[in-house]
Order: C-alpha cells, then structure tokens, then sequence
C-alpha cells in the first residue's frame, strides 16, 4: 500500500473500521462470508456495552453503542496498523468483530493506566469505566495519540526522577511523601552532574542557595580557577552524556539542561536579583527536600545580610512587631525598646501619625521571601489596632498605650535600683 493511500486512509472523515472494510472487500481480502459473521457478532457487542454504560433496552443507548464499538475497532485497527488498509482488511478477516473492539477497549484501559501527571506521588486516578465512557465516544485518532504522548512523556519523566532519585540516596518514599514533580528531581540531578556533586541530594534551602551564590562568584571571578559545565554550552552537554545516566533518559535531560541555561542560569547571573529573590523564584523547579527548616536563621542569615543584621536571629513576634515599628517611625532599628524609647515612640505617633507603608516598603526589600506574606499580614493587623491606642488622646499619660505595646512588641521595664 503506497504511502498517499495510508495517509488518506488515516485521515478520512469515515471510521477507520468502515475504510478498512471497504478497502478489504474491494481488493477481496474479505469474503462475504465474514461480512455476514460480523453482522451476526455486532448485535451481541452493541447489547453488552449498551448495558455497560446505559441500558440494552432503549434505543438510543444502542445508537450510542454502536458508535462506541466502531470506535473501539476502529482504534485498535488504526493503532495495530499504523493506517496501512491492507494489515487492517486481514485483521478484520482474521479475527472476529468484538475480539477487535475487545482490543481498542485494551487500549484505552492502557492509556488510562499511565500516569496523568509526571508526579512522584501517589496519582488518585478517576475509575476506568469513567474513562472508557469518555473515550470510547471519541472518533478522531489525533486525540488518542496526543494523550498517549503525553502520558509516556510522564512516564518518561518519572522514571528518570526515580533513576536520579537513588543517584542522590533518595527512597521512593521520601519522593511520594513530598508528592515531588518528576521535572524538579531530574533539574536537581543535573544540577548537581553539572557543579560535580552528582550523589548529593540537595538537602535544605541552605545548600541550595549556596550553590546558586557559588554559580556566582564562579561568574565573577577573573582567575584561571575551574569554573562549572554550566557557562559551557557544549561542555555541558559533554558532561552530562558523560555521565552515567540510561542513554533513553539524554534526549529529556538535554532539553532540562538547555531550560536550565536559557532561564535559570539567566537570572543566577542577573545580578539585579538578590539571592533570597533567586531563591524564591527557583526552589519550584528544583526538589529540596526540606522546604521547611527547624532553624531558618543559617538561611536569612545567607539571604538577607541586613535581615540577620537586625534580627541578630530573633524570629518571634514581638521581637519583630518592635523592629517594624522602629522602622515606621525612623527610630534605630531594634528588636526590643526601653519602656522610656516606647514612650517617645509613641509621643512621635501622635504628632506625626504611623508610616504603615514605610514599614510595609522595608519589609519587602528585606525580609527573606518566605517570612514577607506572613508578616505584612502581622504587621497590618498590629497597625491596624495602633492607631487606636496609640493615638488615643484622652491616654495622657500613656499608660493604655504602653500596655498596648508591651502585649504586642518587646518592652523592656527599667531595671530598679537595690536600696543601698
């Protein structure tokens, strides 16, 4: 069969079953003996999918089965084929009517078993019947075959992640505990192929921004010191068919390596992007497999100079409530006042009113990305209460909104004298 015959077959606006059956009638690969065999097996396929998804009493369930059957054949000839009419008529000839509608539903039972996103945890699939009813209404090959790409696509994926996984001493386990995307792990493995630390996982933020702030000082540097395959194009590449990664994995890892070149290294080397920000923007992409650290103050500290500076480490509430209003109201910065400093302060207050928004300003260009949304929402509450009781001038001598402060901030009492 030539090829422009194979091409009109596929694309023909007729259910590949009905052209491949005209196509086998008319070159007498099928006798009339097997027509008259199909239509006496039809009847009993259109009754027992109609009752599958319907009923087998009314008519239009069987209308509708007997769109489904024909589609079911239709596939599994096209598929099996490859759109070649000859293969397809002999197929028909060979094998009978619901054996071939029998392996369509084969089909998309295997579609339906492969991964919907590339994920490493545990897929919560809708039932199969659910998607043979969708499917099996479905006639145009085109959606079959871009499913069945995607779907190996994430097959693909995963089973690259889990290869890059134990190459990094990670367990499935950990993998589905984090429901990690197959896209990360494989970015993190190559990551790490790259700056010559293959077997290391990258274990929190910390190491994770270390590296991006090596990448830097890599960049930067004007000595002869070996730099990274990462500013090499073709190094790169080299380096990471080089390695000992599965031969089927390379066409997926070198299109993870040029999106890590064309936009990650990118912005690692814009230096207008502060490391927290950097950070930020690209821990999604990567898998770090602890998002959440028991103690975050190494991390500011290596993000945020200014941040650790005036924190000096101090996470709570209070410590931070009295830095921002310090900022708010231009007094040096500090994460606990005198009770006589929080009686100026709110002397201040009243007579030139709460910068919110310089405080707001201060947050944003300083605090680590991870604390920002949380704090603007803390700060914006205490802002909102504080203009209430610090502005409050029937409180002459302050005492409502010392109170106040001391159950918000961090307020020191003056130490008293031992009587001598």
């Amino acid at each position: 069969m030539s090829e422009t015959q194979q091409a009109i077959a596929i694309y023909d606006d007729r259910p590949f079953f009905e052209t491949a059956l005209r196509h086998g009638l008319r070159f007498a690969i099928i006798s009339r003996a097997k027509i008259e065999a199909i239509e006496a097996d039809a009847p009993k396929g259109l009754v027992q999918i109609a009752d599958t998804f319907g009923s087998k009493y009314l008519r239009p369930e069987l209308e509708t089965a007997r769109k489904r059957i024909v589609n079911l054949a239709s596939l599994y000839l096209l598929e099996t084929s490859k759109g070649d009419l000859d293969i397809a008529a002999k197929l028909i000839r060979d094998n009978t009517f619901l054996s071939l509608s029998r392996g369509g539903s084969g089909l998309l039972k295997a579609l339906h078993a492969m991964p919907e996103y590339a994920l490493l945890g545990r897929e919560q699939k809708s039932p199969v019947e659910e998607f043979l009813e969708v499917w099996s209404l479905k006639d145009k090959p085109s959606e079959y075959r871009n499913l069945l790409a995607h779907r190996q696509q994430n097959a693909l994926e995963i089973e690259a992640a889990l290869w890059f996984a134990r190459s990094m001493d990670l367990t499935q386990a950990e993998l589905q505990e984090d429901d990690a995307e197959a896209s990360g792990v494989i970015r993190s493995g190559i990551l790490k192929v790259l700056i010559g630390d293959a077997e290391a996982p990258i274990e929190n933020q910390v190491e994770f921004a270390q590296i991006i702030e090596a990448i830097r000082a890599q960049a930067k540097s004007k000595t002869k010191t070996k730099k990274s395959a990462l500013f090499d194009v073709e190094l790169a590449k080299s380096v990471l068919l080089d390695a000992d990664i599965p031969s089927k994995f390379h066409p997926l890892c070198l299109q993870v390596l040029d999106e890590i070149l064309k936009r990650d290294l990118v912005l690692i080397l814009d230096l207008k992007h502060s490391l927290d920000r950097l950070v930020f923007e690209l821990k999604e992409r990567y898998f770090i497999c602890a998002h959440e650290m028991e103690d975050t103050s190494d991390y500011d500290a290596l993000v945020s100079k200014e941040w650790s500076k005036l924190t000096k480490g101090k996470t709570d509430i209070d410590s931070l409530l009295t830095l921002l209003l310090c900022v708010a109201t231009d007094v040096p910065a500090k994460t606990s006042l005198l009770e006589k400093t929080a009686k100026q302060i709110v002397k201040k207050v009243r007579e030139q009113g709460l910068d919110v928004q310089k405080a707001n300003t201060w947050i944003k260009q300083t605090a680590p990305h991870e604390k920002q949304e949380g704090l603007l929402a803390d700060w914006q509450e205490f802002a909102d209460e504080a203009q209430t009781y610090l502005v409050d001038d029937w409180d002459t001598n302050y005492s409502g909104a010392l109170r106040f402060l001391q159950e918000n901030c961090h307020i020191l009492k003056p130490v008293k004298k031992a009587a001598s």
